[in-house]
């Protein structure tokens, strides 16, 4: 079964201009793929922390040296990137706020982009894994 991740960041919920053209394009993915499964993430209902020194600390310290607390950010990170490594397919509600993307697009952006787990870098370039 294939399975779409959906993205809203929309301070205006469903009725955000954002939410309603996402909405849109879920229910053409549906159409195509009967058999699929929506996985809904709101990023205003289910807040992803802001990037703060403890929680980027925790990102580079070792495993084996990390603290109960910086496992917990860690394994908070993973959880959103092995939700979206599970994904088939992703369509993200990006309103534009003030020029730029909101907040709490950017936070999970943030929690995604872990150097040497979602992506690497080489000499040249950096690489998505996974």
């Amino acid at each position: 079964m294939k399975t779409l991740l959906q993205i809203n960041s929309s301070l205006f919920g469903d009725n955000g201009q954002s939410s309603q053209l996402n909405q849109q394009l879920v229910q053409e993915w549906l159409a195509k793929n009967p058999e699929g499964k929506v996985v809904k993430r709101d990023l205003t209902q289910d807040l992803i922390p802001h990037l703060d020194s403890t929680r980027v600390s925790a990102f580079f310290t070792p495993v084996d040296k990390r603290s109960k607390e910086q496992q917990t950010i860690v394994d908070y990170s993973d959880a959103l990137i092995n939700e979206i490594q599970q994904a088939d397919a992703i369509v993200i509600g990006a309103p534009m706020y003030n020029f730029s993307i909101p907040s709490q697009l950017k936070s999970y952006f943030d929690h995604l982009a872990r150097a040497g787990v979602s992506f690497k870098y080489t000499e040249t370039e950096s690489w998505i894994i996974g």
